[in-house]
Parts: C-alpha cells; structure tokens; sequence
C-alpha cells in the first residue's frame, strides 16, 4: 500500500505542477537574452530543457538546496546554485522512477547545467560582464525551478494526506454504522426472544389453568358417579371407588380390589383427574 500511496503523490503533484511551470519551462535559451558565449557555446541553449513539461513530482529533499531568496548572483552564489541544482536533479530521478518519460528525458541533460555555472563562474571571475550576467540568470532558473518543484510536491503531500485523512474517516464512519446496526439488531432480537419468552409462559399458564379445571371438572363428575375415572392401553373408563382398573391393551377393562396384584397380561391403569 505504501508504493501505491507514494505514486498517487507523485501524480497529484503533477496536475498541480503542470499549470504552475508552464510559463517557466518555454526557456528562450540563454544566447537569445543576452546569454554568454564561452568555450563551450552550446551550453547557452542547454537552458530549454532545464525543467519538463508537466511536473509529476517527487518527495521534496531535505536541506539539499537554498530556498528562493538565497544570494543567486555568480561567483558568491556558485555554491547555492549548484546545490539547487543537485536539489532539482534528485527531483528528477525520483520523476523519473515514477514513470515520468519527460523527467526521464530531461534528466541526462542536468549534468551539463552544472558545467554551465562552473564555466560562467570562471569567465565572469576573469572579467566577463555577459558570463556574469549568463551566470545569474541560469541560476535564477534553477532556484525557480527547484522552488516551484518542491512547492509542487509540498502540495501533493497536503493533498494525499487530505485524501487519507477523508478516507480514514469514511472508514470509520462505516465502522461505526455497522457496529451500531449490529447493536441495534442484536437488541431487536433481545426484544423479540423476550417477547416470545413473554407469550410462552403466558401460553403455558393458560394451558396450567385449563388443565387444573378439567381436573376440578373431572373430579367433581366422578364424585357423582362414585367412581374414578382412569385410563390406560388407549382407552378411559369410570372404575367403581374402592377399584382399580387393568386393561389388555386391546380396549378391554376390568376391575379389581384397590390395592391388589395386576392379572397375567394386564396392565393397572391410572387415574385421570388425580391431583398434579
């Protein structure tokens, strides 16, 4: 995930670099400004391809350059361009490994601008009013460059860590919604098996009330008739008091002393209505 995080930087700084540079990267070389022409006079139209057309940064380098505003005049200021332009060039590296083909291209080129201080550095230390002038002027471009470079990348980093920081809390934001539709049914269903609860012992009460008057009812008929009524082997019969009744099993009773021995075969039967 972090290589992923670190390309969308790098692209989100290139939107914002590219509208930002654009007017800086149409150099009209320096030989057309008055540039200087020293020992090696190609040097003074390197200056076109100092920065690339859209600026898909990378992380800003920590201490390796002067900010804007840093003495940029030659001979003194030798020292703070070329450390803005090592600056620029680990810019452009990391452009380049970022799939960056205009970084890439521009890139073989950054060595030479560092001949092109060095040699305008010693023509204007001899005396060379152009070579000082051709001097400051690169490297006001490199300090610009290198400046709007970093800010370019500064602004990719604010704006990925704010879509982190978005992304983070719409993550959370589900989190919490899911936790609270998880508290909210896990209540439901407390809700729900209470009420069921609920309705099952009020079910078994009644059934507990019904039973006990069947056997008050029960009760109280056998009373009248004098005699208990019991069943057994699938079938119910009236036995007389002092009784016991047996079955077969195969629907017929009889009756025997209270208290005594079941006949071979036969099964005593029990009271219907006796008390729970």
């Amino acid at each position: 995930m972090t290589g992923m995080s670190d390309s969308k930087k790098l692209w989100i700084g290139c939107g914002l670099g590219g509208v930002a540079l654009m007017s800086l990267l149409a150099m009209d070389g320096l030989a057309e400004e008055g540039g200087w022409s020293g020992p090696s006079g190609e040097m003074a139209m390197a200056g076109r391809s100092l920065m690339p057309m859209g600026d898909a940064g990378a992380d800003q380098p920590q201490n390796s350059a002067p900010q804007p505003g840093a003495q940029q005049a030659g001979i003194s200021g030798q020292g703070e361009a070329h450390q803005a332009l090592a600056g620029l060039t680990q810019i452009r590296q990391q452009q380049c490994q970022s799939g960056n083909q205009l970084a890439c291209k521009v890139l073989p080129e950054m060595p030479g601008y560092g001949q092109q201080l060095t040699q305008m550095d010693q023509g204007c230390r001899s005396g060379d009013q152009n070579a000082c002038n051709s001097y400051q002027n690169l490297a006001q471009r490199i300090f610009t460059a290198y400046s709007e470079s970093a800010a370019v990348m500064q602004a990719g980093e604010a704006g990925m860590a704010q879509m982190n920081s978005w992304r983070a809390q719409m993550n959370q934001n589900a989190a919490n919604s899911m936790a609270n539709l998880q508290a909210q049914a896990a209540a439901g269903q407390a809700a729900h098996n209470a009420r069921q609860e609920t309705y099952a012992t009020m079910n078994r009460n009644w059934e507990a009330g019904q039973a006990s008057q069947d056997r008050s009812h029960g009760r109280f008929i056998d009373g009248i008739y004098e005699g208990t009524t019991m069943h057994g082997g699938g079938v119910q019969s009236r036995i007389p008091h002092g009784s016991t009744g047996y079955t077969d099993g195969y629907g017929n009773v009889i009756t025997g002393r209270e208290g005594g021995q079941a006949p071979d075969g036969w099964q005593e039967m029990t009271p219907t209505y006796a008390a729970p």
